[in-house]
């Protein structure tokens, strides 16, 4: 596991940011996926030992959080939400800077400060003082100072925030180029869905401090198939009889529809014929889930969702 986590809580005050979180991070790419507030940058700055941890145990490849601090830095690169940068400094200046802290060498710093932004896409750019780069290329230049060391691990904050969509896609594109080489393991935070499903083949959902879900993108959108969504019109309690009796379950989502999940090997044509002999009729039936924000809505509520 890159990362294990056992009952962490982070407390602001009576806040629980982090609320007895348990998880596992396998190697390779996960999205920590959940709207704004659900803990998510906490969590990595906890880790990190940037913010208290309340109570809890943790360990990033192989390491304890709370003995082996300095190590765990050493090996895990991090590129926050939040502007980093040192006014005064060039780009090369402020990604060898990085690269110092971390406990490379100066020249070192400098070599691998030349390759990560020529990597990000800033080699014309990088003796600019960094005040004068665009949203676009200071999230570029976060990036490169989280990777001047090589980091076996790379925690990424919303990588994308405050990005055009052509800058983005270059964000993302990168990430996954990154992630392809199969180098480092990535934990992207984020509360964009299409960042997660385009970058990561893992996710662990979160909501109010809590994981919701954990598991293969495909495997958890997986669990819902077979379930539809359905409404219908006319005697809606024979409806559902005859599908209970056919070994379906039913859950009413709203006033008017019904989520319907069949039972194994049945097919949606059971549906037409029950609507028929039951003279209701079928006014709509969609797979319930298809997409991770399907997922997503499900386990968060619409409100939630409102708000990311």
């Amino acid at each position: 596991m890159s990362v294990s986590l056992q009952d962490i809580t982070i407390q602001y005050g009576q806040l629980k940011a982090v609320d007895a979180l348990t998880a596992k991070f396998p190697a390779g790419s996960t999205g920590l996926l959940g709207p704004n507030g659900a803990g998510k940058s906490s969590l990595l700055k906890g880790l990190l030992g940037l913010v208290p941890i309340k109570s809890g145990h943790a360990s990033l490849l192989g390491k304890d959080i709370h003995a082996e601090r300095k190590a765990i830095r050493q090996l895990v690169g991090f590129m926050p939400e939040d502007d980093c940068l040192i006014p005064g400094l060039t780009g090369i200046g402020m990604v060898q800077y990085a690269g110092e802290l971390c406990g490379m060498g100066r020249s070192d710093a400098m070599q691998r400060g030349h390759e990560v932004l020529f990597l990000v896409g800033l080699g014309e750019a990088r003796y600019r003082k960094v005040e004068t780069y665009s949203a676009g290329m200071k999230q570029r230049i976060k990036l490169a100072q989280a990777l001047v060391h090589d980091p076996k691990l790379l925690f990424l904050d919303e990588p994308t925030s405050g990005l055009d969509p052509k800058g983005r896609m270059e964000m993302l594109e990168l990430i996954e180029m990154i992630s392809s080489q199969g180098k480092m393991s990535i934990i992207l935070a984020s509360h964009i869905l299409i960042d997660i499903e385009q970058t990561c083949n893992r996710v662990v959902i979160m909501n109010k401090g809590k994981v919701l879900k954990e598991g293969l993108v495909e495997d958890i959108c997986g669990q819902y198939a077979g379930t539809y969504t359905i409404r219908v019109e006319g005697d809606r309690s024979a409806f559902e009889a005859k599908l209970k009796k056919e070994g379906c379950k039913i859950q009413h989502d709203g006033k008017h529809l019904l989520e319907v999940t069949f039972p194994p090997k049945k097919k949606t044509d059971m549906i037409l014929k029950i609507a028929e002999s039951t003279h209701v009729q079928l006014r709509k039936m969609v797979p319930s889930v298809q997409t991770l924000e399907d997922v997503f809505v499900k386990l968060i509520g619409t409100d939630d969702h409102a708000h990311l």
